[in-house]
């Protein structure tokens, strides 16, 4: 696949996840209108978003693995014609209840696309162009959530609330167009998906979402009995991840994703970004429609600058992220979000003018382009092709509940506090994302050395020709185990003998089914017994990423041109 098609597929996959969070964020400036139109109350109106947000997070788990069962490209197909399809029957709902129907549907669709875009970027790009290309990713969604106050109040003020429905039409059919055009299709995966689990985790999740979101009225309208259905959905979630514990990276949710520290902390950092970038829009739109009386399309143009700036910053992000490391990004875009938002809030609080809200809030723009492509990049990088579906699933459906518990905490705080603090509380929270980015990997490309025990492995390696050892790392939180790859080395055993040269493999060998994640060592020209000993193992610079082979010899002549490689890059060593 040549460069230039990648960047295509790339532009593809952007168009149809900006169309999502644009749609996500562009309803809330049309509820007040859609509302008075329809004939429906504040509170009835409110499940025009609550709706969507159900049928969203919900699938999410189960979406990623859908995708490596019957195809990445295909699934993420099928949710944009279900989304496109759902947005026509949005824009001519004749009542509230179904434009509430409709907005589920939309939902869905959602669910099943966004999990497929991070999966095949994935597949697409390599380090250092992942970073880059994820930048790009993260850069059109951030550009969306910024975007959708202000397109939203621009359509609706000249075209009426249907509009903000009927503009994700086009944009989906040139989507649909350029992935059917560019992006290649996925190697499918046989993934089982057994009922049991796939309803648990469903049920589940929709336990946890529903009583993070609640009701105005009836039983969950009960904190009690919220806080309850949140503990019941989490419990039954752990129940199905605990049951298929020893199905490895073939289970719905591995669990070796939550020994992954990058996963993690990434996973970490954007639940609480998301927290705050999903609500803190609405306040301020709040504001400045009904505290300070302005339009909405008036209203959308103090924003302007803010988008604007988000879309300046994109490029730099890839380059700082390959430059600078993942931590240096990360922290640049979490401490501009707390800054930018408490900042608003105190001005709204002290009701300052105009410009000065605009010139504080540009701050969540460049923010917005900053946060989100060093966290996805740490949750995927780990994670081996048998595994990025389900990482994926997992990042985006935290995301999205820290999306769901920002929008019910800033709810409650609107009714009970006003705007200001409702903005002050949600840059409370993204101090939580400082913390995670601060917690990421820092600068790329360091050689990190492992300390552990050489341990037998299952002597594939030494039946082919290529005598292995695994290492057993004694404390992967205090050194991460790198990304999977095959890499150049230099192992240090016993104490004091000279440093030998080593070829790296670390990841799930997929050709060879059902295997655990390890960390392999070929020590060139050496073929005697490590066993038991303790080694320092220093991994170099990775020469290439895991792949699956036909079978055994296939392997083979891939590990001899390895080998070769490694011995030319460890020669200019």
């Amino acid at each position: 696949m040549t460069p230039a098609r990648r960047w295509l597929a790339l532009g593809g996959l952007c168009l149809g996840f900006f169309m999502l969070l644009l749609d996500s964020t562009i309803v809330s400036v049309a509820l007040p209108d859609l509302g008075r139109d329809l004939g429906a109350d504040a509170s009835t109106s409110v499940w025009v978003n609550s709706a969507y947000l159900f049928a969203f997070a919900v699938p999410l788990l189960v979406a990623g693995r859908l995708g490596d069962r019957f195809g990445h490209r295909r699934v993420y197909l099928v949710g944009l014609a279900v989304f496109t399809i759902a947005s026509v029957g949005c824009a001519a709902a004749p009542g509230i209840g179904a434009l509430v129907a409709w907005r589920a549907v939309q939902g869905l669709g959602a669910a099943l696309l966004t999990p497929q875009c991070l999966t095949v970027i994935r597949s697409l790009f390599e380090p250092p162009r992942l970073a880059v290309a994820l930048a790009v990713w993260s850069a059109g969604g951030g550009a969306a959530t910024v975007a959708g106050p202000i397109v939203g109040g621009l359509l609706v003020e000249a075209w009426g609330w249907p509009s903000v429905f009927l503009v994700n039409v086009p944009v989906g059919i040139v989507t649909a167009i350029a992935v059917l055009r560019f992006v290649p299709v996925s190697r499918r995966i046989a993934v089982p998906l057994p009922l049991f689990a796939v309803v648990g985790v469903t049920v589940g999740v929709l336990g946890v979402v529903v009583g993070v979101q609640g009701t105005d009225t009836g039983l969950l309208a009960d904190p009690a009995a919220r806080g309850g259905a949140v503990l019941l959905g989490a419990a039954v979630v752990a129940a199905v991840l605990v049951r298929q514990r020893r199905a490895g990276d073939r289970a719905l949710v591995p669990l070796a994703l939550f020994r992954d520290r990058g996963f993690v902390t990434g996973s970490w950092g954007a639940t609480a970004a998301s927290f705050c970038v999903g609500s803190a829009p609405i306040p301020l739109m709040l504001d400045l429609q009904q505290t300070r009386g302005l339009s909405a399309g008036s209203a959308a143009l103090v924003l302007v600058p803010m988008g604007v700036a988000c879309l300046a910053s994109a490029p730099f992000v890839g380059r700082m992220t390959n430059t600078a490391g993942p931590r240096a990004t990360a922290t640049v875009g979490a401490v501009l979000l707390v800054v930018s938002v408490a900042l608003t809030a105190v001005l709204v609080g002290a009701a300052a003018p105009l410009w000065t809200i605009a010139a504080a809030f540009t701050g969540f723009g460049i923010a917005n382009a900053f946060v989100w492509s060093p966290f996805s990049l740490a949750a995927v990088l780990g994670a081996g092709p048998a595994t990025v579906g389900a990482a994926s699933s997992v990042f985006n459906t935290v995301k999205q509940l820290g999306a769901v518990l920002g929008s019910t905490a800033t709810a409650v705080l609107l009714a009970t506090a006003g705007d200001a603090v409702a903005l002050g509380a949600l840059a409370l929270v993204a101090c939580g994302a400082v913390v995670a980015a601060r917690a990421l990997s820092g600068r790329p490309g360091a050689p990190v050395v492992l300390t552990g025990v050489i341990v037998h492995g299952a002597g594939v390696g030494h039946d082919l020709g290529f005598p292995t050892a695994n290492l057993r790392p004694e404390d992967e939180s205090a050194t991460p185990v790198p990304v999977d790859g095959v890499y150049v080395g230099w192992l240090a055993a016993p104490v004091g003998a000279p440093p030998r040269q080593a070829l790296v493999s670390i990841g799930s060998n997929s050709t060879f089914p059902d295997r655990p994640r390890t960390v392999e060592i070929h020590v060139l020209d050496f073929d005697g017994d490590l066993y038991g000993l303790v080694v320092d193992l220093t991994v170099g610079r990775r020469i290439r990423r895991q792949r699956t082979f036909r079978g055994p010899d296939a392997l083979v002549t891939a590990m001899r041109s390895d080998e070769r490689r490694a011995r030319a890059v460890l020669s200019r060593s």
